[in-house]
């Protein structure tokens, strides 16, 4: 099996076969190797890619070596490993990889993130275990009341590196970075990109650690993976559009990202009324944590078409049939755009996003697509400019899949307006 040939612990083997892994991806035969011989890498890959098996896959092995040669860790609160990312979400996803591979290599993992209940504090503090997982306030938090000890830490992976720092957890970082021993720890920071001020803070922080650098080939692919079409919308028109495009252009499940917690629960209520067959969710981070996880298990378990979600919904979310995304606002930075654009189109899966386009939007249009374009590893069309000027109206009424949707009269009224979605 190709993956046994990196020499990963012979036990995987059955873990392979239950979940059909035949081979690695691209990104795992470039990073599985380099793990295994204790090189701190930086890897810039683009979100499906198989990442999250590149870093887990090794570690695990080389802890359960370490196991079989009578190296087993009694010291309570105090990993041999530490995978460390920026919501709950994705630490619970993260979590879930490391349990399926640990039931066959016999490891113990723990997780650590917001909302945890004082009993799993307690286990976390009390307990030995080779691998934790945690959102960088809770290790912050764990190591001022002397709950964790990082004094036997050989790896640490920053997962979703950039929006660690882009979601305001520098400064518990900085905090966190002092416990680290830089000369008996392996550093892996994993992205889908890499802007200039989170590679120079790695490079600054951890100035004696020798990095080696991977990134994604799928730049050189000859189509885009993720198609790109702009709706042209008044802000008052939103609401409507939404709907109208769910009735008659939408296929598939995809998610409807917001920009803001009220602008969700707003749409999610008109579409409740407007269209009470369609089965959706809900998801903003002011929801309790009972009903973010409900609102995720929901959607994951394809109980729900579509999700209503803000931008923690960007992170953390790994559905292999999602088919679109549309965003009812552009995001307010381009790095959120590429995350949002990442939860489709998935392990060479093919995608579309559609974006609800308001004349104000121009600006951050140049801004989405300069980040676009600096990460040239990723499949993503950037958004066409040219198509926020003035075109002819779009007359026919019939949906035409890649050029005109959804036009003519609605419940609430004639749509006066080009609905035409344009693709560069």
């Amino acid at each position: 099996m190709a993956f046994l040939s990196a020499d990963l612990h012979p036990k995987l083997e059955d873990y392979f076969k239950e979940h059909g892994f035949k081979t690695a991806t691209l990104v795992q035969k470039r990073v599985i190797p380099e793990i295994l011989n204790r090189k701190s890498l930086i890897v810039l890959s683009e979100t499906g890619s198989g990442k999250t098996l590149s870093y887990a896959l090794p570690i695990a092995s080389r802890l359960k070596q370490k196991e079989d040669q009578g190296h087993r860790n009694t010291a309570k609160g105090a990993p041999y490993a530490m995978i460390i990312a920026p919501t709950r979400e994705l630490a619970t996803q993260i979590y879930g990889v490391f349990k399926g591979i640990s039931h066959h290599l016999k490891l113990r993992v723990r997780d650590l993130t917001g909302g945890d209940t004082s009993a799993k504090m307690k286990s976390v503090a009390n307990d030995s275990y080779e691998i934790l997982i945690a959102t960088p306030s809770r290790v912050k938090s764990a190591l001022q009341k002397k709950e964790l000890s990082l004094n036997q830490l050989q790896y640490v992976v920053f997962d979703e590196a950039d929006q660690l720092f882009d979601m305001g957890f520098k400064k518990d970082l900085d905090f966190i970075i002092e416990y680290f021993d830089m000369n008996m720890t392996q550093f892996n920071f994993i992205t889908a990109t890499l802007p200039t001020e989170v590679e120079d803070y790695i490079l600054e922080k951890f100035i004696d650690v020798d990095f080696a650098k991977i990134a994604s080939d799928a730049s050189h692919a000859p189509q885009s993976r993720i198609e790109t079409y702009n709706v042209k919308v008044t802000t008052e028109e939103k609401d409507m559009v939404v709907k109208m495009f769910l009735e008659k252009q939408a296929q598939g499940r995809g998610i409807i990202f917001t920009n803001q917690r009220n602008q969700a629960e707003d749409l999610f209520k008109y579409l409740a009324e407007k269209m009470p067959k369609l089965k959706m969710r809900l998801l903003h981070g002011d929801l309790e944590i009972k009903e973010r996880e409900s609102a995720i298990k929901a959607f994951v378990e394809k109980k729900a078409q579509v999700l209503v979600a803000t931008d923690i919904a960007a992170r953390g979310i790994d559905i292999a049939d999602l088919v679109w995304v549309l965003n009812y606002g552009l995001p307010k930075t381009g790095i959120y755009y590429l995350h949002r654009c990442g939860r489709i189109a998935r392990g060479g899966r093919k995608g579309i996003v559609y974006n609800l386009v308001a004349h104000h939007d121009s600006k951050m249009i140049a801004q989405i697509n300069e980040s676009i374009m600096n990460q040239k590893h990723l499949n993503l069309d950037i958004i066409p400019e040219e198509k926020m000027k003035s075109e002819k109206p779009v007359k026919k009424k019939v949906v035409v899949k890649k050029h005109v949707a959804f036009r003519g009269k609605s419940e609430e009224g004639p749509v006066k307006r080009n609905r035409g979605i344009r693709r560069r």
